[in-house]
């Protein structure tokens, strides 16, 4: 029987891959392979599981059920950067919505980056008004090609003076996880050039980050009322500019509360336009970029670090990769015990794996609400503990030791 490491398609990369050799992930791979068709790298995530080829992308994710997903090459990258010292983070533009690959090493992200270079190399400068001269007549304008994720009609985002140019990018909006991006590159165009998601699972009505400025994405049908829009003006600091995105507008009394308070509305939409709906929004729409003297104050913070945040901001990171490294070891455990034959199954060994999949799901997402800038260091303490205990208890359904 074929195997990752006696295979000549796979042999080459399984090496210190993390991928086991006889799991479901790995016949799967082996099956889907072409005869001449080699995997470049083999790679795993806090979520998924890839294998590269020249070709295409392919990833599953989940250890009791497992899901899959085919990217052809090259990719499309909507988003990329450190994410940590230890690792760094892709956001590719996937069949159902935005994939967010983290915590890869520093070879893997090179790997995965350089897997889509090949389409900045192909695409025009202006790749909308190339694909707008291209269109056919039968074809109907503001519809695009699945996948491209981006509109036709792009809006143009304001660039002040002082600062590089970087119009907004608008995208296809299919998931909530598309609309937090669309806001992310939104504020990128307003000024805000550090906004960031805050990631899975993060409270406290905090979708996205910059050091100035804090947003709320809500992507459903429905009117947003008073309650999330005061929630957002509750945890902000003085110095935050208030932001609130939603798909399917606001009530009267959320208005009058935003208007009130300052918080800027605006409707994000399927195919990407991002318009504001109140005069704080339409102030933040024409505002000028950083000034220069903002930025020497925050550069000039940056190179003087505080020693003890810095030894306290290690002390946790240290702990994460503790939790992490026991959250593997459990992934690890469990596809072996999926592979075993069917007749070795009982319901005991059935229940304990979903148990152990949902505690370590569960784990992922309180270590990533623990690295959301907002979050005091107390509360990523506690945070990380949570995470710890959720992944011995994963540990102990499956009969290992922590």
């Amino acid at each position: 029987m074929s195997s990752l490491r006696s295979d000549s398609r796979t042999s080459g990369a399984v090496r210190g891959s993390g991928w086991v050799g006889n799991s479901p992930q790995a016949e799967q791979l082996l099956a889907q392979l072409a005869p001449g068709e080699r995997v470049e790298l083999l790679f795993t995530t806090l979520r998924f599981q890839g294998a590269l080829t020249p070709r295409r992308l392919l990833l599953w994710r989940g250890t009791f059920k497992v899901e899959h997903t085919e990217l052809r090459r090259p990719l499309t990258v909507l988003e990329s950067g450190s994410q940590s010292r230890f690792g760094e983070v892709v956001v590719l533009d996937g069949p159902e919505g935005a994939i967010e690959l983290k915590m890869l090493s520093a070879a893997v992200f090179r790997a995965v980056v350089a897997a889509g270079r090949q389409r900045e190399r192909n695409v025009p400068a202006d790749p909308l008004r190339a694909a707008q001269g291209h269109r056919g007549a039968s074809e109907t304008p503001g519809v695009h090609r699945a996948g491209v994720g981006r509109a036709s009609t792009p809006p143009r985002a304001e660039e002040g003076t002082g600062s590089p140019k970087r119009g907004f990018r608008a995208r296809t909006i299919r998931t909530w996880q598309d609309a937090e991006l669309a806001a992310v590159d939104h504020m990128h165009g307003l000024g805000f050039t550090d906004a960031q998601v805050t990631g899975p699972g993060a409270d406290g009505g905090v979708d996205v980050i910059a050091w100035d400025a804090i947003a709320q994405v809500k992507y459903h049908s429905q009117p947003i009322g008073v309650g999330p829009v005061r929630e957002l003006r509750g945890v902000a600091d003085p110095h935050h500019h208030l932001l609130f995105y939603a798909s399917g507008g606001y009530t009267a009394s959320a208005r009058q509360f935003a208007d009130e308070k300052k918080v800027a509305l605006f409707s994000i939409q399927e195919f990407g336009h991002i318009t504001p709906l109140n005069p704080a929004a339409a102030q933040l729409s024409h505002r000028q970029a950083p000034t220069a003297g903002r930025s020497r104050t925050t550069s000039s913070r940056a190179q003087v670090p505080n020693p003890r945040a810095t030894q306290r901001a290690a002390e946790l990171e240290a702990q994460r990769q503790t939790v992490l490294r026991l959250i593997t070891r459990v992934r690890a455990h469990t596809s072996e015990v999926q592979a075993l034959p069917s007749n070795r199954y009982t319901k005991d060994l059935i229940k304990a794996l979903k148990a152990a999949d949902k505690l370590i799901e569960r784990a992922d997402s309180l270590l990533a609400r623990s690295r959301a800038d907002f979050q005091p260091h107390r509360g990523r303490k506690q945070l990380i503990a949570m995470a710890d205990e959720k992944a011995r208890e994963a540990a102990l359904k499956l009969g290992m030791r922590a």
